[in-house]
Parts: structure tokens; C-alpha cells; sequence
């Protein structure tokens, strides 16, 4: 189901989406869009994942988890992607929506799960406060220890020569490959939600229930925040051109901003449902944003200049 808008409207309206993407039975905990555009991929309450063409047409459903679907994403080179569940696992899969490997990677349950830039590796981080470096092919190199609780997000600098970790203790960390710590980063005064280099690597975003937004340099000086929503912040993401700043809140909206902290468009859901992830399309003409209330919503963006 399609659903379009006049694109003259001004920074003060609401816009809203051009094309959703419908067909789930419950709330959905993760997006992911190929790098080539072709495909998005979603995780969802139900167990399940799935693969959606460009026209919003579904192309398979992925089955194998026990319990909630929490995040995904496509290895660089676009042949496989991963699932992480409440199962205490991850799952490698082809491209074709076939199971390559089910990996056990967590005491309790996988949170977060991305590969390298370079696809050598993967990074998980769950519920037993550990962030884990596997192979492309699920084997694991090493663990990384030291937050006293949930990992809510674990992202790879742009030379996959360090990683940062968002955690539910308050607190982001900033580690090398081989386990050593090189930085706190303390500010929020409730969970980090999510933490992401910057495009050059020299900066680092993170996003807190405490509803604001935070930039970080790479040395771990605090540069810039700003109260983004009006409830938790559940991810934040730069843009390709690290200029902007995609957020989206249980408050029913997901934001654009400069980094100065200056608003340029609202995303509302009609019904105020909570948004669960927001993310840049790879061609950044859209964000993209998924809800609870079983829907991905396609936004058209302003030019990021």
C-alpha cells in the first residue's frame, strides 16, 4: 500500500509518508535497507523476519527464532544478512532467505547486530552486558566486558579499527578489536539507546532514554546535546554526509536535525504510535521508519546539503 503527498509542503507541517509498507501482525523492533536499495529487511515481535522488495511486496519470511526478532542487518556486499532474537541467538542467512548458521551469543537475549564495513566480522551485544566480535561466519574472536547492563547498540568505526558500545548502565564505551578500552563516555542520565560514529570517524552520536542527543569527539569530549523528543529516544543515526541527524522517540515522532540542534522536519505517526527504529535510505531521500503499529513508513526527506 502506497500512500502519496504533495511535496509542497513547508518546515512547519507535517509530512506525510509516501509509501508504507504493510503486512505485519505485530510491533516491529528493527529495519535494515541493502546497500544497494533493492531490498529492506525488518524483525519483528512475531518471531519473524522479513524480506521486502522495493515495491513494499513481501519476499519471504524468515522462521528459526523462538522468540522476538530485535534487530537486522545486511552483510556490505548484500549475499547475507542476520537476525538477532530474544532466543539468545543470532541467525546468518543467504540473501535468499535460507539459514546458513544459528550462532548462540547471548546468556539471555541478542539486542543489537551489525557487520563490519569491511564484512569481515560481526558484532553482537545482548542482554548478559557483552558486546561479542565474531567472524563473517559466526565464530567467536572476542568478548568484550565491562558495562553492568544491557548493550542496547554496538557500531563499528568507518576503518573497523574500534567499536562503541550504548548501554542501559548509562554509559558508552569505546573499545579497539582487541578487547582494550579506550574511552567512557558518561552523560546521560538514564540507558544509552544508541551510539554511531560519525561518517570521518572524528565524532560519535548517542541517543539516551533520558530523551536527549548527545555529540561526542572521538577523545570523548562532549561537543553538543539537546532534549530531541518528548519520550525515550530509541535510535539516532548521522547521515552519509555526517551534516544531519536521524532520531526516533516512543513519543510517536521521528526527527531531523543539523547538528547544531536545530530542528528541520518532524515525522509524525497519525495514530502517535511509538516509533521503534529510524534509519537514512542509502540514496538519503528517505527515512525510514518502523512503528508498533506493524507498519514501515517511508518519508520523504529535504535535500541534505
Amino acid at each position: 500500500m502506497f500512500l502519496v503527498f504533495s511535496r509542497l509542503f513547508t518546515f512547519s507541517q507535517t509530512p506525510l509518508p509516501e509509501k508504507t509498507y504493510k503486512g505485519l501482525k505485530e510491533a516491529i523492533y528493527g529495519i535494515a535497507q541493502s546497500s544497494d536499495g533493492k531490498w529492506l529487511l525488518s524483525g519483528s515481535a512475531d518471531d519473524t523476519a522479513i524480506l521486502w522488495n522495493e515495491k513494499g511486496e513481501i519476499v519471504k519470511q524468515m522462521t528459526g527464532h523462538l522468540r522476538s526478532v530485535n534487530d537486522v542487518a545486511f552483510s556490505p556486499d548484500n549475499k547475507r544478512f542476520i537476525t538477532a532474537g530474544s532466543d539468545e541467538t543470532f541467525v546468518i542467512w543467504s540473501i535468499n532467505g535460507d539459514r546458513i548458521k544459528v550462532v548462540k551469543a547471548d546468556e539471555i537475549y541478542v539486542k543489537t547486530v551489525t557487520y563490519s564495513n569491511n564484512g569481515r566480522y560481526i558484532l553482537s551485544g545482548g542482554g548478559d552486558n557483552t558486546a561479542k566480535l565474531w567472524t563473517s561466519d559466526g565464530k567467536l574472536i572476542k568478548t568484550f566486558k565491562g558495562h553492568a547492563c544491557t548493550i542496547y547498540q554496538a557500531s563499528f568505526s568507518p576503518d573497523d579499527k574500534k567499536i562503541v558500545l550504548a548501554s542501559c548502565d548509562n554509559s558508552v564505551s569505546i573499545w579497539d578489536l582487541k578487547g582494550k578500552k579506550l574511552k567512557t563516555l558518561k552523560y546521560h542520565s538514564s540507558g544509552v539507546t544508541s551510539a554511531s560514529f560519525s561518517p570521518d570517524g572524528q565524532q560519535i552520536l548517542t541517543a539516551s532514554f533520558d530523551k536527549r542527543v548527545a555529540l561526542w569527539s572521538i577523545k570523548g569530549q562532549l561537543l553538543k546535546s539537546f532534549k530531541a523528543h518528548n519520550d525515550e529516544i530509541n535510535q539516532a543515526q548521522f547521515s552519509k554526509n555526517g551534516k544531519y541527524i536521524l532520531t526516533g522517540s516512543e513519543d510517536g515522532t521521528a526527527k531531523l536535525w543539523r547538528l547544531n540542534g536545530r530542528l528541520v522536519r518532524t515525522f509524525a505517526e497519525i495514530n502517535t504510535v511509538e516509533y521503534t527504529s529510524a534509519t537514512f535510505s542509502v540514496d538519503q531521500k528517505f527515512a525510514i521508519v518502523s512503528s508498533k503499529n506493524n507498519s514501515i513508513n517511508f518519508y520523504r526527506l529535504p535535500e541534505l546539503k
